[in-house]
C-alpha cells in the first residue's frame, strides 16, 4: 500500500502507510466522582444491572506529557505522553477527537519504549515520527505536565448466549496533577472514572453501562482529559485559543483505523 506525509501547509498530520496501518480509535466514557465515599462505593461494586464487574490488578501510572517550549503540539490538539507502569515505559500520541456527552472518541497511537526516556526526548519510533515530526520541526521535547494515577481496574462483562463477554474496562482513577520538577503539593487532585470500550464491545453497551453508573451514583460527565485539565490549570485555558484560525484548520487528525 502507498501513502506519504503531505506537506505541512496542506496536512500536517496524516498516517504514513509505509510505517503501519491507520491509527486506532480510543472510545471511552468519562465521569467525575465528587466525593471519596462515592469512589469507594463504586470500587466495591460486583454487579450493576445486567453487568458483572471482575476485579483486576490495581496499577500505579506515572505519566509525563511533552511539548516544545512554544507548546506546538498542544496548540494543534495533540497530547504526547510517556507512561510508566511498573518497569515498562510506552509513548502515546493522542489527537483531539469528539465528545458526545459522556463518550469521548479520539485517535490514539501507542508504542513501547525499550528503555526509560531521557530529555530532551527523541521520537525514535518511526510511527510517532511519521505523525509528529512535521509539527515538531526539530524542536526539543521537554516535560510540561506530570500526572500520577492510582488506578483500580475492573473488567465489565455482560452475558451473551449464556457466556460472559467482556466489552469494556472500568478504571477508577485517583489523579494527581503537577508541574514538572515539583515534588511537594500537587497542583490538583481529583477522582474520575474511565470506561474504555474493548474491540468486542459496542458503543451501545458502553453508553448503557455508563448511564447506569452515572444515574446510580449521581456522577457528572467529565469534559476534556487529564492533559487538558492539567495544562489549563498550570498554563491557562487561553493556551489552546492562541493559534490563528487559519493554522488550526490546516491540521487534521490521522486517518482512523477501519
Amino acid at each position: 500500500m502507498g501513502g506519504a506525509l503531505d506537506n505541512c501547509g496542506k496536512r500536517t498530520i496524516i498516517v504514513n502507510m509505509s510505517t503501519a496501518a491507520a491509527v486506532p480509535q480510543e472510545i471511552e466514557a468519562k465521569l467525575l466522582v465528587a466525593r471519596p465515599t462515592i469512589f469507594r462505593a463504586i470500587a466495591r461494586l460486583k454487579d450493576l444491572g445486567p453487568y458483572r464487574l471482575r476485579l483486576q490488578q490495581t496499577v500505579r501510572l506515572q505519566t509525563i506529557y511533552l511539548d516544545t517550549t512554544g507548546f506546538t503540539l498542544a496548540r494543534h490538539g495533540v497530547a504526547l505522553r510517556l507512561r510508566r507502569n511498573r518497569s515498562r515505559w510506552e509513548a502515546s500520541a493522542k489527537w483531539s477527537g469528539r465528545e458526545d456527552g459522556m463518550v469521548h472518541t479520539r485517535p490514539e497511537l501507542t508504542v513501547p519504549l525499550s528503555r526509560p526516556p531521557s530529555f530532551p526526548f527523541s521520537l525514535s519510533s518511526r510511527l510517532l515520527a511519521a505523525q509528529l515530526s512535521c509539527l515538531i520541526a526539530g524542536h526539543p521535547l521537554m516535560p510540561i505536565l506530570i500526572s500520577e494515577v492510582r488506578r483500580l481496574r475492573r473488567l465489565v462483562q455482560v452475558s451473551k448466549h449464556g457466556k460472559a463477554t467482556t466489552f469494556a474496562e472500568l478504571a477508577l482513577d485517583h489523579v494527581r496533577l503537577r508541574a514538572p520538577g515539583t515534588h511537594g503539593q500537587p497542583a490538583d487532585t481529583y477522582d474520575e472514572i474511565e470506561i474504555e470500550l474493548k474491540p468486542s464491545g459496542t458503543t451501545g453497551e458502553l453508553c448503557n453501562f455508563a448511564e447506569l453508573l452515572r444515574g446510580r451514583f449521581a456522577l457528572t460527565p467529565a469534559a476534556g482529559s487529564k492533559f487538558s485539565r492539567g495544562l489549563a490549570l498550570l498554563y491557562g485555558s487561553e493556551l489552546f485559543a492562541t493559534q490563528p484560525r487559519a493554522a488550526r484548520k490546516r491540521v487534521r487528525a490521522p486517518i482512523p483505523q477501519q
